[in-house]
């Protein structure tokens, strides 16, 4: 039965709400869930998948979003900071990776084009599945999550000529034919309207449109990109991707990021739910024996690989196998490198499908692998307070949950007094250092109650909070609230709307980000301008003291969702309390009274 566009767009997006928080809801995640809500609505399941042209044009808008995503990453000072994790140790994984893996089938009997493709093809790293394994265990900020997310860079940029590559070694019969001289021509104009005219159109916008304009001015970028493209017979992924690194150094980079978020994420998902409704469940299962072998062998190698990568990038020990996991499922790019191949003959139907069951089923495996080396890590952790050495330190009255320069500060502080705190930590460097100098350090997320049982939490006094993630912080707080109520917890927070948060929470000791230390050049700044220094304390402790009645006040306000008194009293508020430094600037004695005018004798003393 032929169903129009709309119909067809419903159940996709019903089947993707339906399916994919079950997924995420057993750990199997996001990219997992899309392709098996595909594979139900494929032939081996309710088989309402096909006539989905219209459909798989959104989702090949969700890859060229993607690489328009990606381009706007590839800001230079962003790339030459991370130079030596993208271009060196991105460029030694995807050719240790990709030799291996292609010496690897061409003794299985493969020809050698086939096997530098498949070779190329899954080397490749899912980017949405790493980046998001990595989020939820906090690892994008450390030394192993920054390797990752170079090698993830490096892939993703390896990707566009590979993509053109197969399009012209093999080109399909409905692709547009290749014509090298309207292609330059279009690349050389795509260049100067980003040089000259995008950036003008979207500064016209954001100032005299709406931010609906201005998303639709990004969408209407992209699309336009994409069918210029596909015109002369380029990768439509190619321009969006050259677009993204025009606008990448663009003061809308950000804004372009967070308003087309959601259509990518969207559009992907469509992506993956095409690519699971177009798996071969028979040819699975005929041939499981034969595919279980081939899943074993891939991902085993690639793990392997990846684990000597590690080792040569000195990754730490405890670290290398998160690398290799991470990394070790194919990638999305991959099903559009299958599908191309297929189309233009590189691949026979049986090869295509077949590569594209062990692309989706180690999609599936790297998830499961995770939560097998949270497990392993666990265990380790539990064992060690078991040690002579350990139980003494495991019961420090001082947990620290975060170990940068907020928590190293704290701790040095603590230590240098006698008191060993206990520290949770993501970075292995930062722990491997630290354990040098006497600090008891374990690698874990302190959002989790098993890894705080294991840090000492039932037998500690405190629990500083020094991550310096949000979401970090609050899940910390409601985690030890919940299972550790004895503690007595210290948090930071970012700014005062997290203050606010954290109160909510029940958390009495907190620490605002910047503003002791605000307040103390504050008064370093009245002092050089020649007022005391008794006074200018006097001043700050008055601002300070102002600034938490305020704050006190807000909260009540809040708490009651009255946004209008809210804005009201804030007004008020800074009215007040510009008005009180008035009246003590005039009350003040005339010395003070040039504290904004240099006073003569410095003048003098300048001459």
């Amino acid at each position: 039965m032929h169903l129009n566009v709309l119909t067809y767009l419903m159940i996709y997006l019903a089947a993707m709400v339906l399916v994919v928080p079950l997924a995420k809801r057993f750990g199997l995640g996001v990219v997992l869930g899309y392709l098996l809500a595909g594979i139900a609505l494929g032939p081996a399941g309710f088989a309402i998948a096909s006539n989905t042209d219209d459909i798989k044009l959104l989702a090949e808008l969700g890859v060229v979003l993607m690489l328009f995503s990606i381009g706007l990453e590839l800001d230079a000072k962003k790339l030459w900071a991370m130079r030596h994790r993208v271009f060196l140790f991105g460029s030694l994984q995807v050719l240790v990776c990709a030799l291996g893996i292609g010496l690897a089938t061409s003794v299985l009997g493969l020809s050698y084009a086939l096997s530098v493709f498949i070779g190329l093809a899954l080397a490749l790293s899912s980017t949405a599945v790493a980046v998001q394994l990595m989020k939820d265990r906090n690892l994008m900020g450390t030394h192993t999550g920054q390797s990752v997310f170079g090698a993830l860079l490096l892939q993703d940029m390896v990707a566009i000529p590979l993509l053109i590559g197969v399009s012209l070694l093999a080109p399909s019969a409905d692709t547009a034919e290749f014509k090298a001289l309207p292609a330059l021509a279009a690349v050389v104009a795509l260049v100067l309207a980003g040089r000259y005219l995008i950036g003008y159109l979207l500064h016209w916008v954001a100032h005299h449109g709406s931010r609906e304009l201005f998303v639709g001015l990004a969408l209407l970028l992209v699309i336009g990109v994409m069918e210029l493209m596909t015109a002369v017979g380029v990768s439509a992924g190619l321009g969006a991707f050259i677009a993204g690194v025009l606008l990448a150094s663009s003061e809308f980079r950000h804004q372009l990021e967070a308003d087309l978020e959601p259509f990518k994420g969207l559009f992907l998902g469509l992506f993956f739910i095409t690519i699971g409704a177009s798996i071969d469940m028979q040819l699975l299962s005929t041939e499981w024996q034969l595919i279980s072998l081939l899943l074993l062998l891939f991902v085993g190698l690639k793990l392997l690989l990846l684990y000597g990568v590690a080792w040569v990038l000195k990754i730490a020990a405890p670290e290398r196998l998160s690398y290799a996991i991470l990394l070790g499922q194919g990638s999305e790019f991959a099903f559009v490198l299958a599908a191309l191949a297929t189309a233009g003959a590189l691949l026979s139907a049986t090869e295509g499908a077949m590569l594209n069951l062990l692309i989706a089923l180690s999609i599936a495996v790297s998830p499961l692998l995770m939560k097998l080396l949270d497990v392993w890590a666990v265990r380790q952790q539990n064992q060690q307070p078991q040690q002579g050495s350990d139980v003494e330190n495991s019961e420090s009255p001082v947990i620290i949950a975060g170990f940068g320069r907020y928590g190293q500060i704290l701790g040095r502080l603590l230590l240098s007094n006698g008191i060993v705190p206990t520290v949770l930590d993501h970075d292995s460097d930062t722990i491997q250092t630290m354990t040098k100098f006497g600090f008891k350090v374990y690698y874990g997320d302190a959002s989790r109650m098993d890894v705080l049982e294991a840090a000492g939490a039932a037998h500690a006094k405190i629990l500083v909070i020094a991550v310096d993630d949000v979401q970090a912080i609050n899940a910390i707080v409601s985690n030890a609230k919940q299972h550790f109520p004895h503690l007595k917890l210290m948090a930071r927070a970012k700014d005062v709307a997290h203050m606010y948060q954290l109160r909510q929470l029940g958390v009495e000791h907190i620490e605002r980000e910047l503003f002791e230390a605000s307040l103390r050049q504050g008064r370093d700044v009245l002092t050089q301008l020649g007022m005391g220094r008794y006074e200018a304390k006097e001043l700050a402790d008055r601002f300070r003291a102002a600034n938490y009645q305020l704050i006190d006040k807000m909260q009540l306000v809040r708490q009651q969702q009255d946004e209008k008194s809210y804005i009201q009293l804030l007004k008020q508020s800074r009215e007040e309390l510009q008005r009180q430094l008035e009246r003590e600037s005039r009350d003040a004695p005339k010395r003070y009274q040039g504290l904004y005018t240099e006073p003569e004798a410095d003048k003098n003393d300048l001459k």
